[in-house]
């Protein structure tokens, strides 16, 4: 039986609470730039352990959000209520209390406004429908971003178009293992727009594109040498750190790392758990060796601003 990624809480009449995972791209080719200004891709996008939490009240006077740990906007900018004020031209929906507690990373690939967005969408669906049904749910996700369907979804998927047709991956990823990732946020974050525009020419011609295979992904540990996202390219034409993180990666943990989605997140890859925790405390070493550093100043500084030890949900 398949569980949506949008995680039930508790739902009572005056309140509802989810929980909203981050996700990773395992693979991301972006195969070149269409007439609506977006860029066409394919990607194999897969939930983690790492997840928000998304709390709404319904009997209140008017909206409000609000975030107690900070990590996103508390305005309209925040996709939350942007999912919200698109709801309300479909149905009447009363003024909400929002809470959202976040432990995803902003700007970093690991799509947390996104699955915040979902989350909305699905917990107003549930107390107001849509009367559209989930057509419209998935409507409205596609016109707020391109990878809101996927949290939508159940588990992994294959994502094409600009992100927002989704195919669900119907056999195990990495079979016979239990997968683990170790999240690093290096403490900067990447405009997703501005990595894409770093892309052109020949990076994103079609003789250069790469082909992807789902099998290739399906095998135990050897499926981690078929890591590829073309977007860190973008990203370390953008950023020169990203190219000092890479170099770091690929020497302590050659072959089984990824910058995910736009960036500045960073995954590594192991069998379990163990493997896991042990691949963190070894990243968390290299960072506080100072390794890494080529300018006092905070702003340019790579830092320790979050390593996450979670599992990747390979089941579909």
């Amino acid at each position: 039986m398949t569980t949506p990624l949008i995680e039930m809480e508790s739902a009572d009449s005056n309140t509802i609470t989810v929980f909203s995972p981050a996700k990773v791209n395992l693979w991301l080719e972006v195969l070149g730039r269409r007439d609506d200004g977006f860029h066409e891709i394919v990607s194999l996008m897969v939930p983690t352990g790492l997840k928000d939490r998304l709390s709404l009240k319904f009997e209140t006077k008017s909206d409000h959000l609000s975030v107690p740990e900070g990590g996103a906007p508390t305005g309209r900018k925040n996709l939350v209520l942007q999912a919200l004020d698109l709801a309300r031209k479909t149905r009447p929906i009363p003024p909400l209390r929002i809470e959202l507690s976040k432990k995803i990373p902003a700007e970093a690939g690991l799509g947390g406004g996104s699955s915040n967005a979902a989350a909305m969408l699905t917990c107003l669906h549930q107390r107001y429908p849509d009367p559209r049904g989930l057509q419209g749910v998935f409507k409205d996700a596609a016109s707020l971003g391109s990878d809101i369907a996927f949290f939508l979804g159940t588990g992994p998927g294959v994502v094409r178009g600009r992100g927002e047709i989704l195919e669900p991956v119907e056999k195990p990823l990495f079979e016979g293992i239990s997968a683990h990732v170790c999240i690093w946020y290096p403490g900067f974050g990447l405009s997703t727009a501005a990595v894409y525009q770093q892309l052109s020419g020949p990076l994103t011609s079609s003789p250069s594109c790469r082909n992807f295979n789902i099998k290739n992904f399906q095998q135990s540990s050897e499926g981690f040498q078929f890591l590829f996202n073309r977007l860190f390219d973008g990203a370390r034409q953008l950023d020169s750190r990203i190219t000092l993180i890479a170099d770091m990666l690929e020497a302590q943990f050659p072959g089984r790392w990824i910058m995910t989605g736009s960036g500045s997140g960073f995954v590594i890859v192991a069998e379990n758990l163990e493997a896991s925790e042990s691949d963190a405390a070894l990243l968390k070493g290299e960072i506080d060796s100072g390794v890494l550093d080529v300018d006092s100043s905070s702003e340019s500084r790579i830092q320790d601003k979050g390593i996450f030890v979670v599992p990747l949900q390979t089941q579909p």
